[in-house]
């Protein structure tokens, strides 16, 4: 990251310097909905921002991953992966709610960057314990997600075209 360039979390007081990621739904969260999650407790939105202009923003909340939100063969890879004793119904995650970068500053993988700061977040600072990274991918974004690591919670959903997000995640444990 560049040395002016820092990821702020975004609070009440805090103003907002204009952004435009493209997608209008994105922008609306941003300025309309960010400060309420925040402020109801149900997503935290954080900023990567230089002194002039706000680059992009990621929101995170808590999620978890079970046996009824994926198909048994992923289910069965996720249980795999923690000794028998440990099994459970459902593992802790954190969710990536959002996250837009700003029309300018797309292809500098600045969302790549982002990605990893969570991942690395809940490697390093993991207050809760999360085992995952879940993201509800835009179909336009599936690409940029398996690129980062993400595999599908229900691979059969990848091809539905009447959804307009897609489950996904990303296991913290192969970081270990």
């Amino acid at each position: 990251m560049q040395s002016n360039r820092r990821i702020v979390r975004l609070t009440e007081e805090l103003p907002l310097k204009p952004f435009d990621c493209g997608n209008a739904d994105l922008n609306d969260f941003l300025l309309n909905d960010a400060k309420a999650y925040a402020s109801r407790l149900l997503a935290v939105t954080y900023l990567l921002e230089d002194d002039k202009e706000l680059l992009a923003f990621f929101s995170v909340s808590n999620d978890r991953i079970s046996i009824n939100e994926s198909d048994k063969a992923t289910w069965r890879k996720i249980k795999k992966e923690f000794p028998h004793s440990k099994h459970r119904s459902d593992y802790p995650a954190v969710k990536i709610g959002r996250l837009g970068v700003d029309k300018k500053h797309q292809n500098e993988h600045i969302g790549r960057l982002l990605v990893n700061f969570v991942k690395d977040t809940f490697i390093t600072n993991n207050r809760t314990g999360c085992a995952f990274v879940t993201v509800d991918a835009l179909k336009e974004a599936i690409p940029f997600y398996q690129k980062n690591g993400f595999k599908f919670l229900k691979p059969s959903e990848a091809e539905n075209t009447e959804k307009d997000t897609v489950s996904m995640y990303y296991d913290l444990t192969q970081l270990l």
